[in-house]
């Protein structure tokens, strides 16, 4: 039986939430993870707050939750959370499956485009997520720095100033220059690769002109430990000499100042395959590759809601998908033709 998180569930919750994984590695690093407190979250706000949580019982398979997470201003959302794990329950392998199905069905009907999923490289999981229409789209390594340098003056040459709502136009460009155009395709724009945490502070490099950036940095200082993201723009990657990881070094050396005021953690950094003067600048200041990461997506399929009684008449004239329109985000509106019909661009 599947079916959205109620109030009865909350005992299911709670037995299950210890023996879960998180996909969102992020926050599961940086932030104490509290399922059963995201469930009630979402049930009481009607999903405006927290992450909307699905169940899962069956006598044979047992029970088993999941949860989404939706991204600000965007048709899109995470897998955050499964329970129990694959590791610790193969059984639970048919009650992902059903879950995700049910979960990704529920989100389309909110008008959700694109499903994400953060797993191991490789593994039980990814199998899974493939059976129930994810597809693979890049990979990134995760980094980590447990104890933190002396960072006295690093970065002073830098001159980053913080991001600012005129600097979004150059850093789209900034992003498009540096995601591969399957990557876009496949994310449906540029706005998710940049961090999207509340808790983070954004900085911005401009280049000699003043116009175009050649860098970008995300700041995110969490209870458990601080994370980093940086962005360089290709052609620094590939300057002349040691310019590029000269570059990328101060960045990261100018973060770990930054986060030194919010007292000395571990420190994360995420790297995709396609950003390599970012991994050479992380292996420089003392970072350690921890593991790496495969990215999936799977895309729904919205359709206009409409009531019943006017379905026949829909059926018996000829319904043809109208062309989706492109914004610069990348993601295709939902336009009704004649018949009511709506269809998003498929990738």
């Amino acid at each position: 039986m599947f079916a959205p998180f109620s109030a009865g569930d909350s005992l299911r919750v709670y037995r299950l939430q210890r023996r879960g994984v998180s996909l969102d590695l992020q926050r599961d690093l940086t932030q104490p993870q509290k399922p059963l407190l995201e469930a009630w979250l979402a049930f009481l706000s009607q999903q405006a707050m927290g992450q909307p949580t699905y169940i899962w019982y069956d006598p044979h398979d047992g029970e088993a939750f999941l949860q989404l997470r939706y991204r600000l201003h965007q048709a899109t959302a995470d897998i955050a959370y499964l329970a129990p794990s694959l590791a610790e329950d193969r059984r639970a392998a048919n009650a992902w499956s059903c879950l995700l199905d049910g979960a990704c069905a529920e989100a389309a009907g909110q008008g959700i485009q694109r499903v994400f999923a953060n797993l191991p490289e490789s593994g039980v999981e990814v199998d899974v997520f493939n059976q129930a229409g994810f597809t693979p789209y890049a990979q990134e390594d995760i980094y980590r720095l447990v104890q933190p340098p002396a960072v006295q003056g690093a970065g002073e040459s830098l001159a980053l100033h913080p991001q600012r709502l005129e600097d979004w136009p150059a850093l789209q460009k900034l992003c498009v220059a540096i995601t591969p155009q399957r990557v876009r395709q496949a994310e449906g724009g540029i706005a998710t690769v940049i961090g999207r945490e509340r808790n983070c502070r954004r900085y911005v490099l401009r280049g000699e002109d003043g116009d175009d950036l050649v860098a970008s940095l995300c700041i995110c200082a969490g209870a458990l430990a601080h994370w980093l993201r940086v962005l360089i723009h290709p052609d620094a990657r590939h300057a002349a000499g040691d310019e590029a990881v000269d570059l990328a070094e101060n960045l990261i050396r100018w973060g770990l100042a930054a986060l030194s005021t919010q007292g000395i953690k571990t420190v994360y950094c995420d790297v995709r395959q396609y950003e390599s003067g970012v991994r050479q600048g992380l292996e420089m200041t003392g970072f350690e590759l921890v593991t790496t990461r495969t990215l999936m997506v799977k895309h729904t399929l919205a359709w206009i809601k409409m009531p019943a009684q006017e379905l026949v008449p829909v059926l018996k004239g000829s319904a043809e998908p109208v062309p989706p329109a492109f914004h610069i985000n990348g993601e295709a509106e939902l336009q009704a033709s004649d018949s009511r019909l709506a269809a998003r661009h498929e990738v």
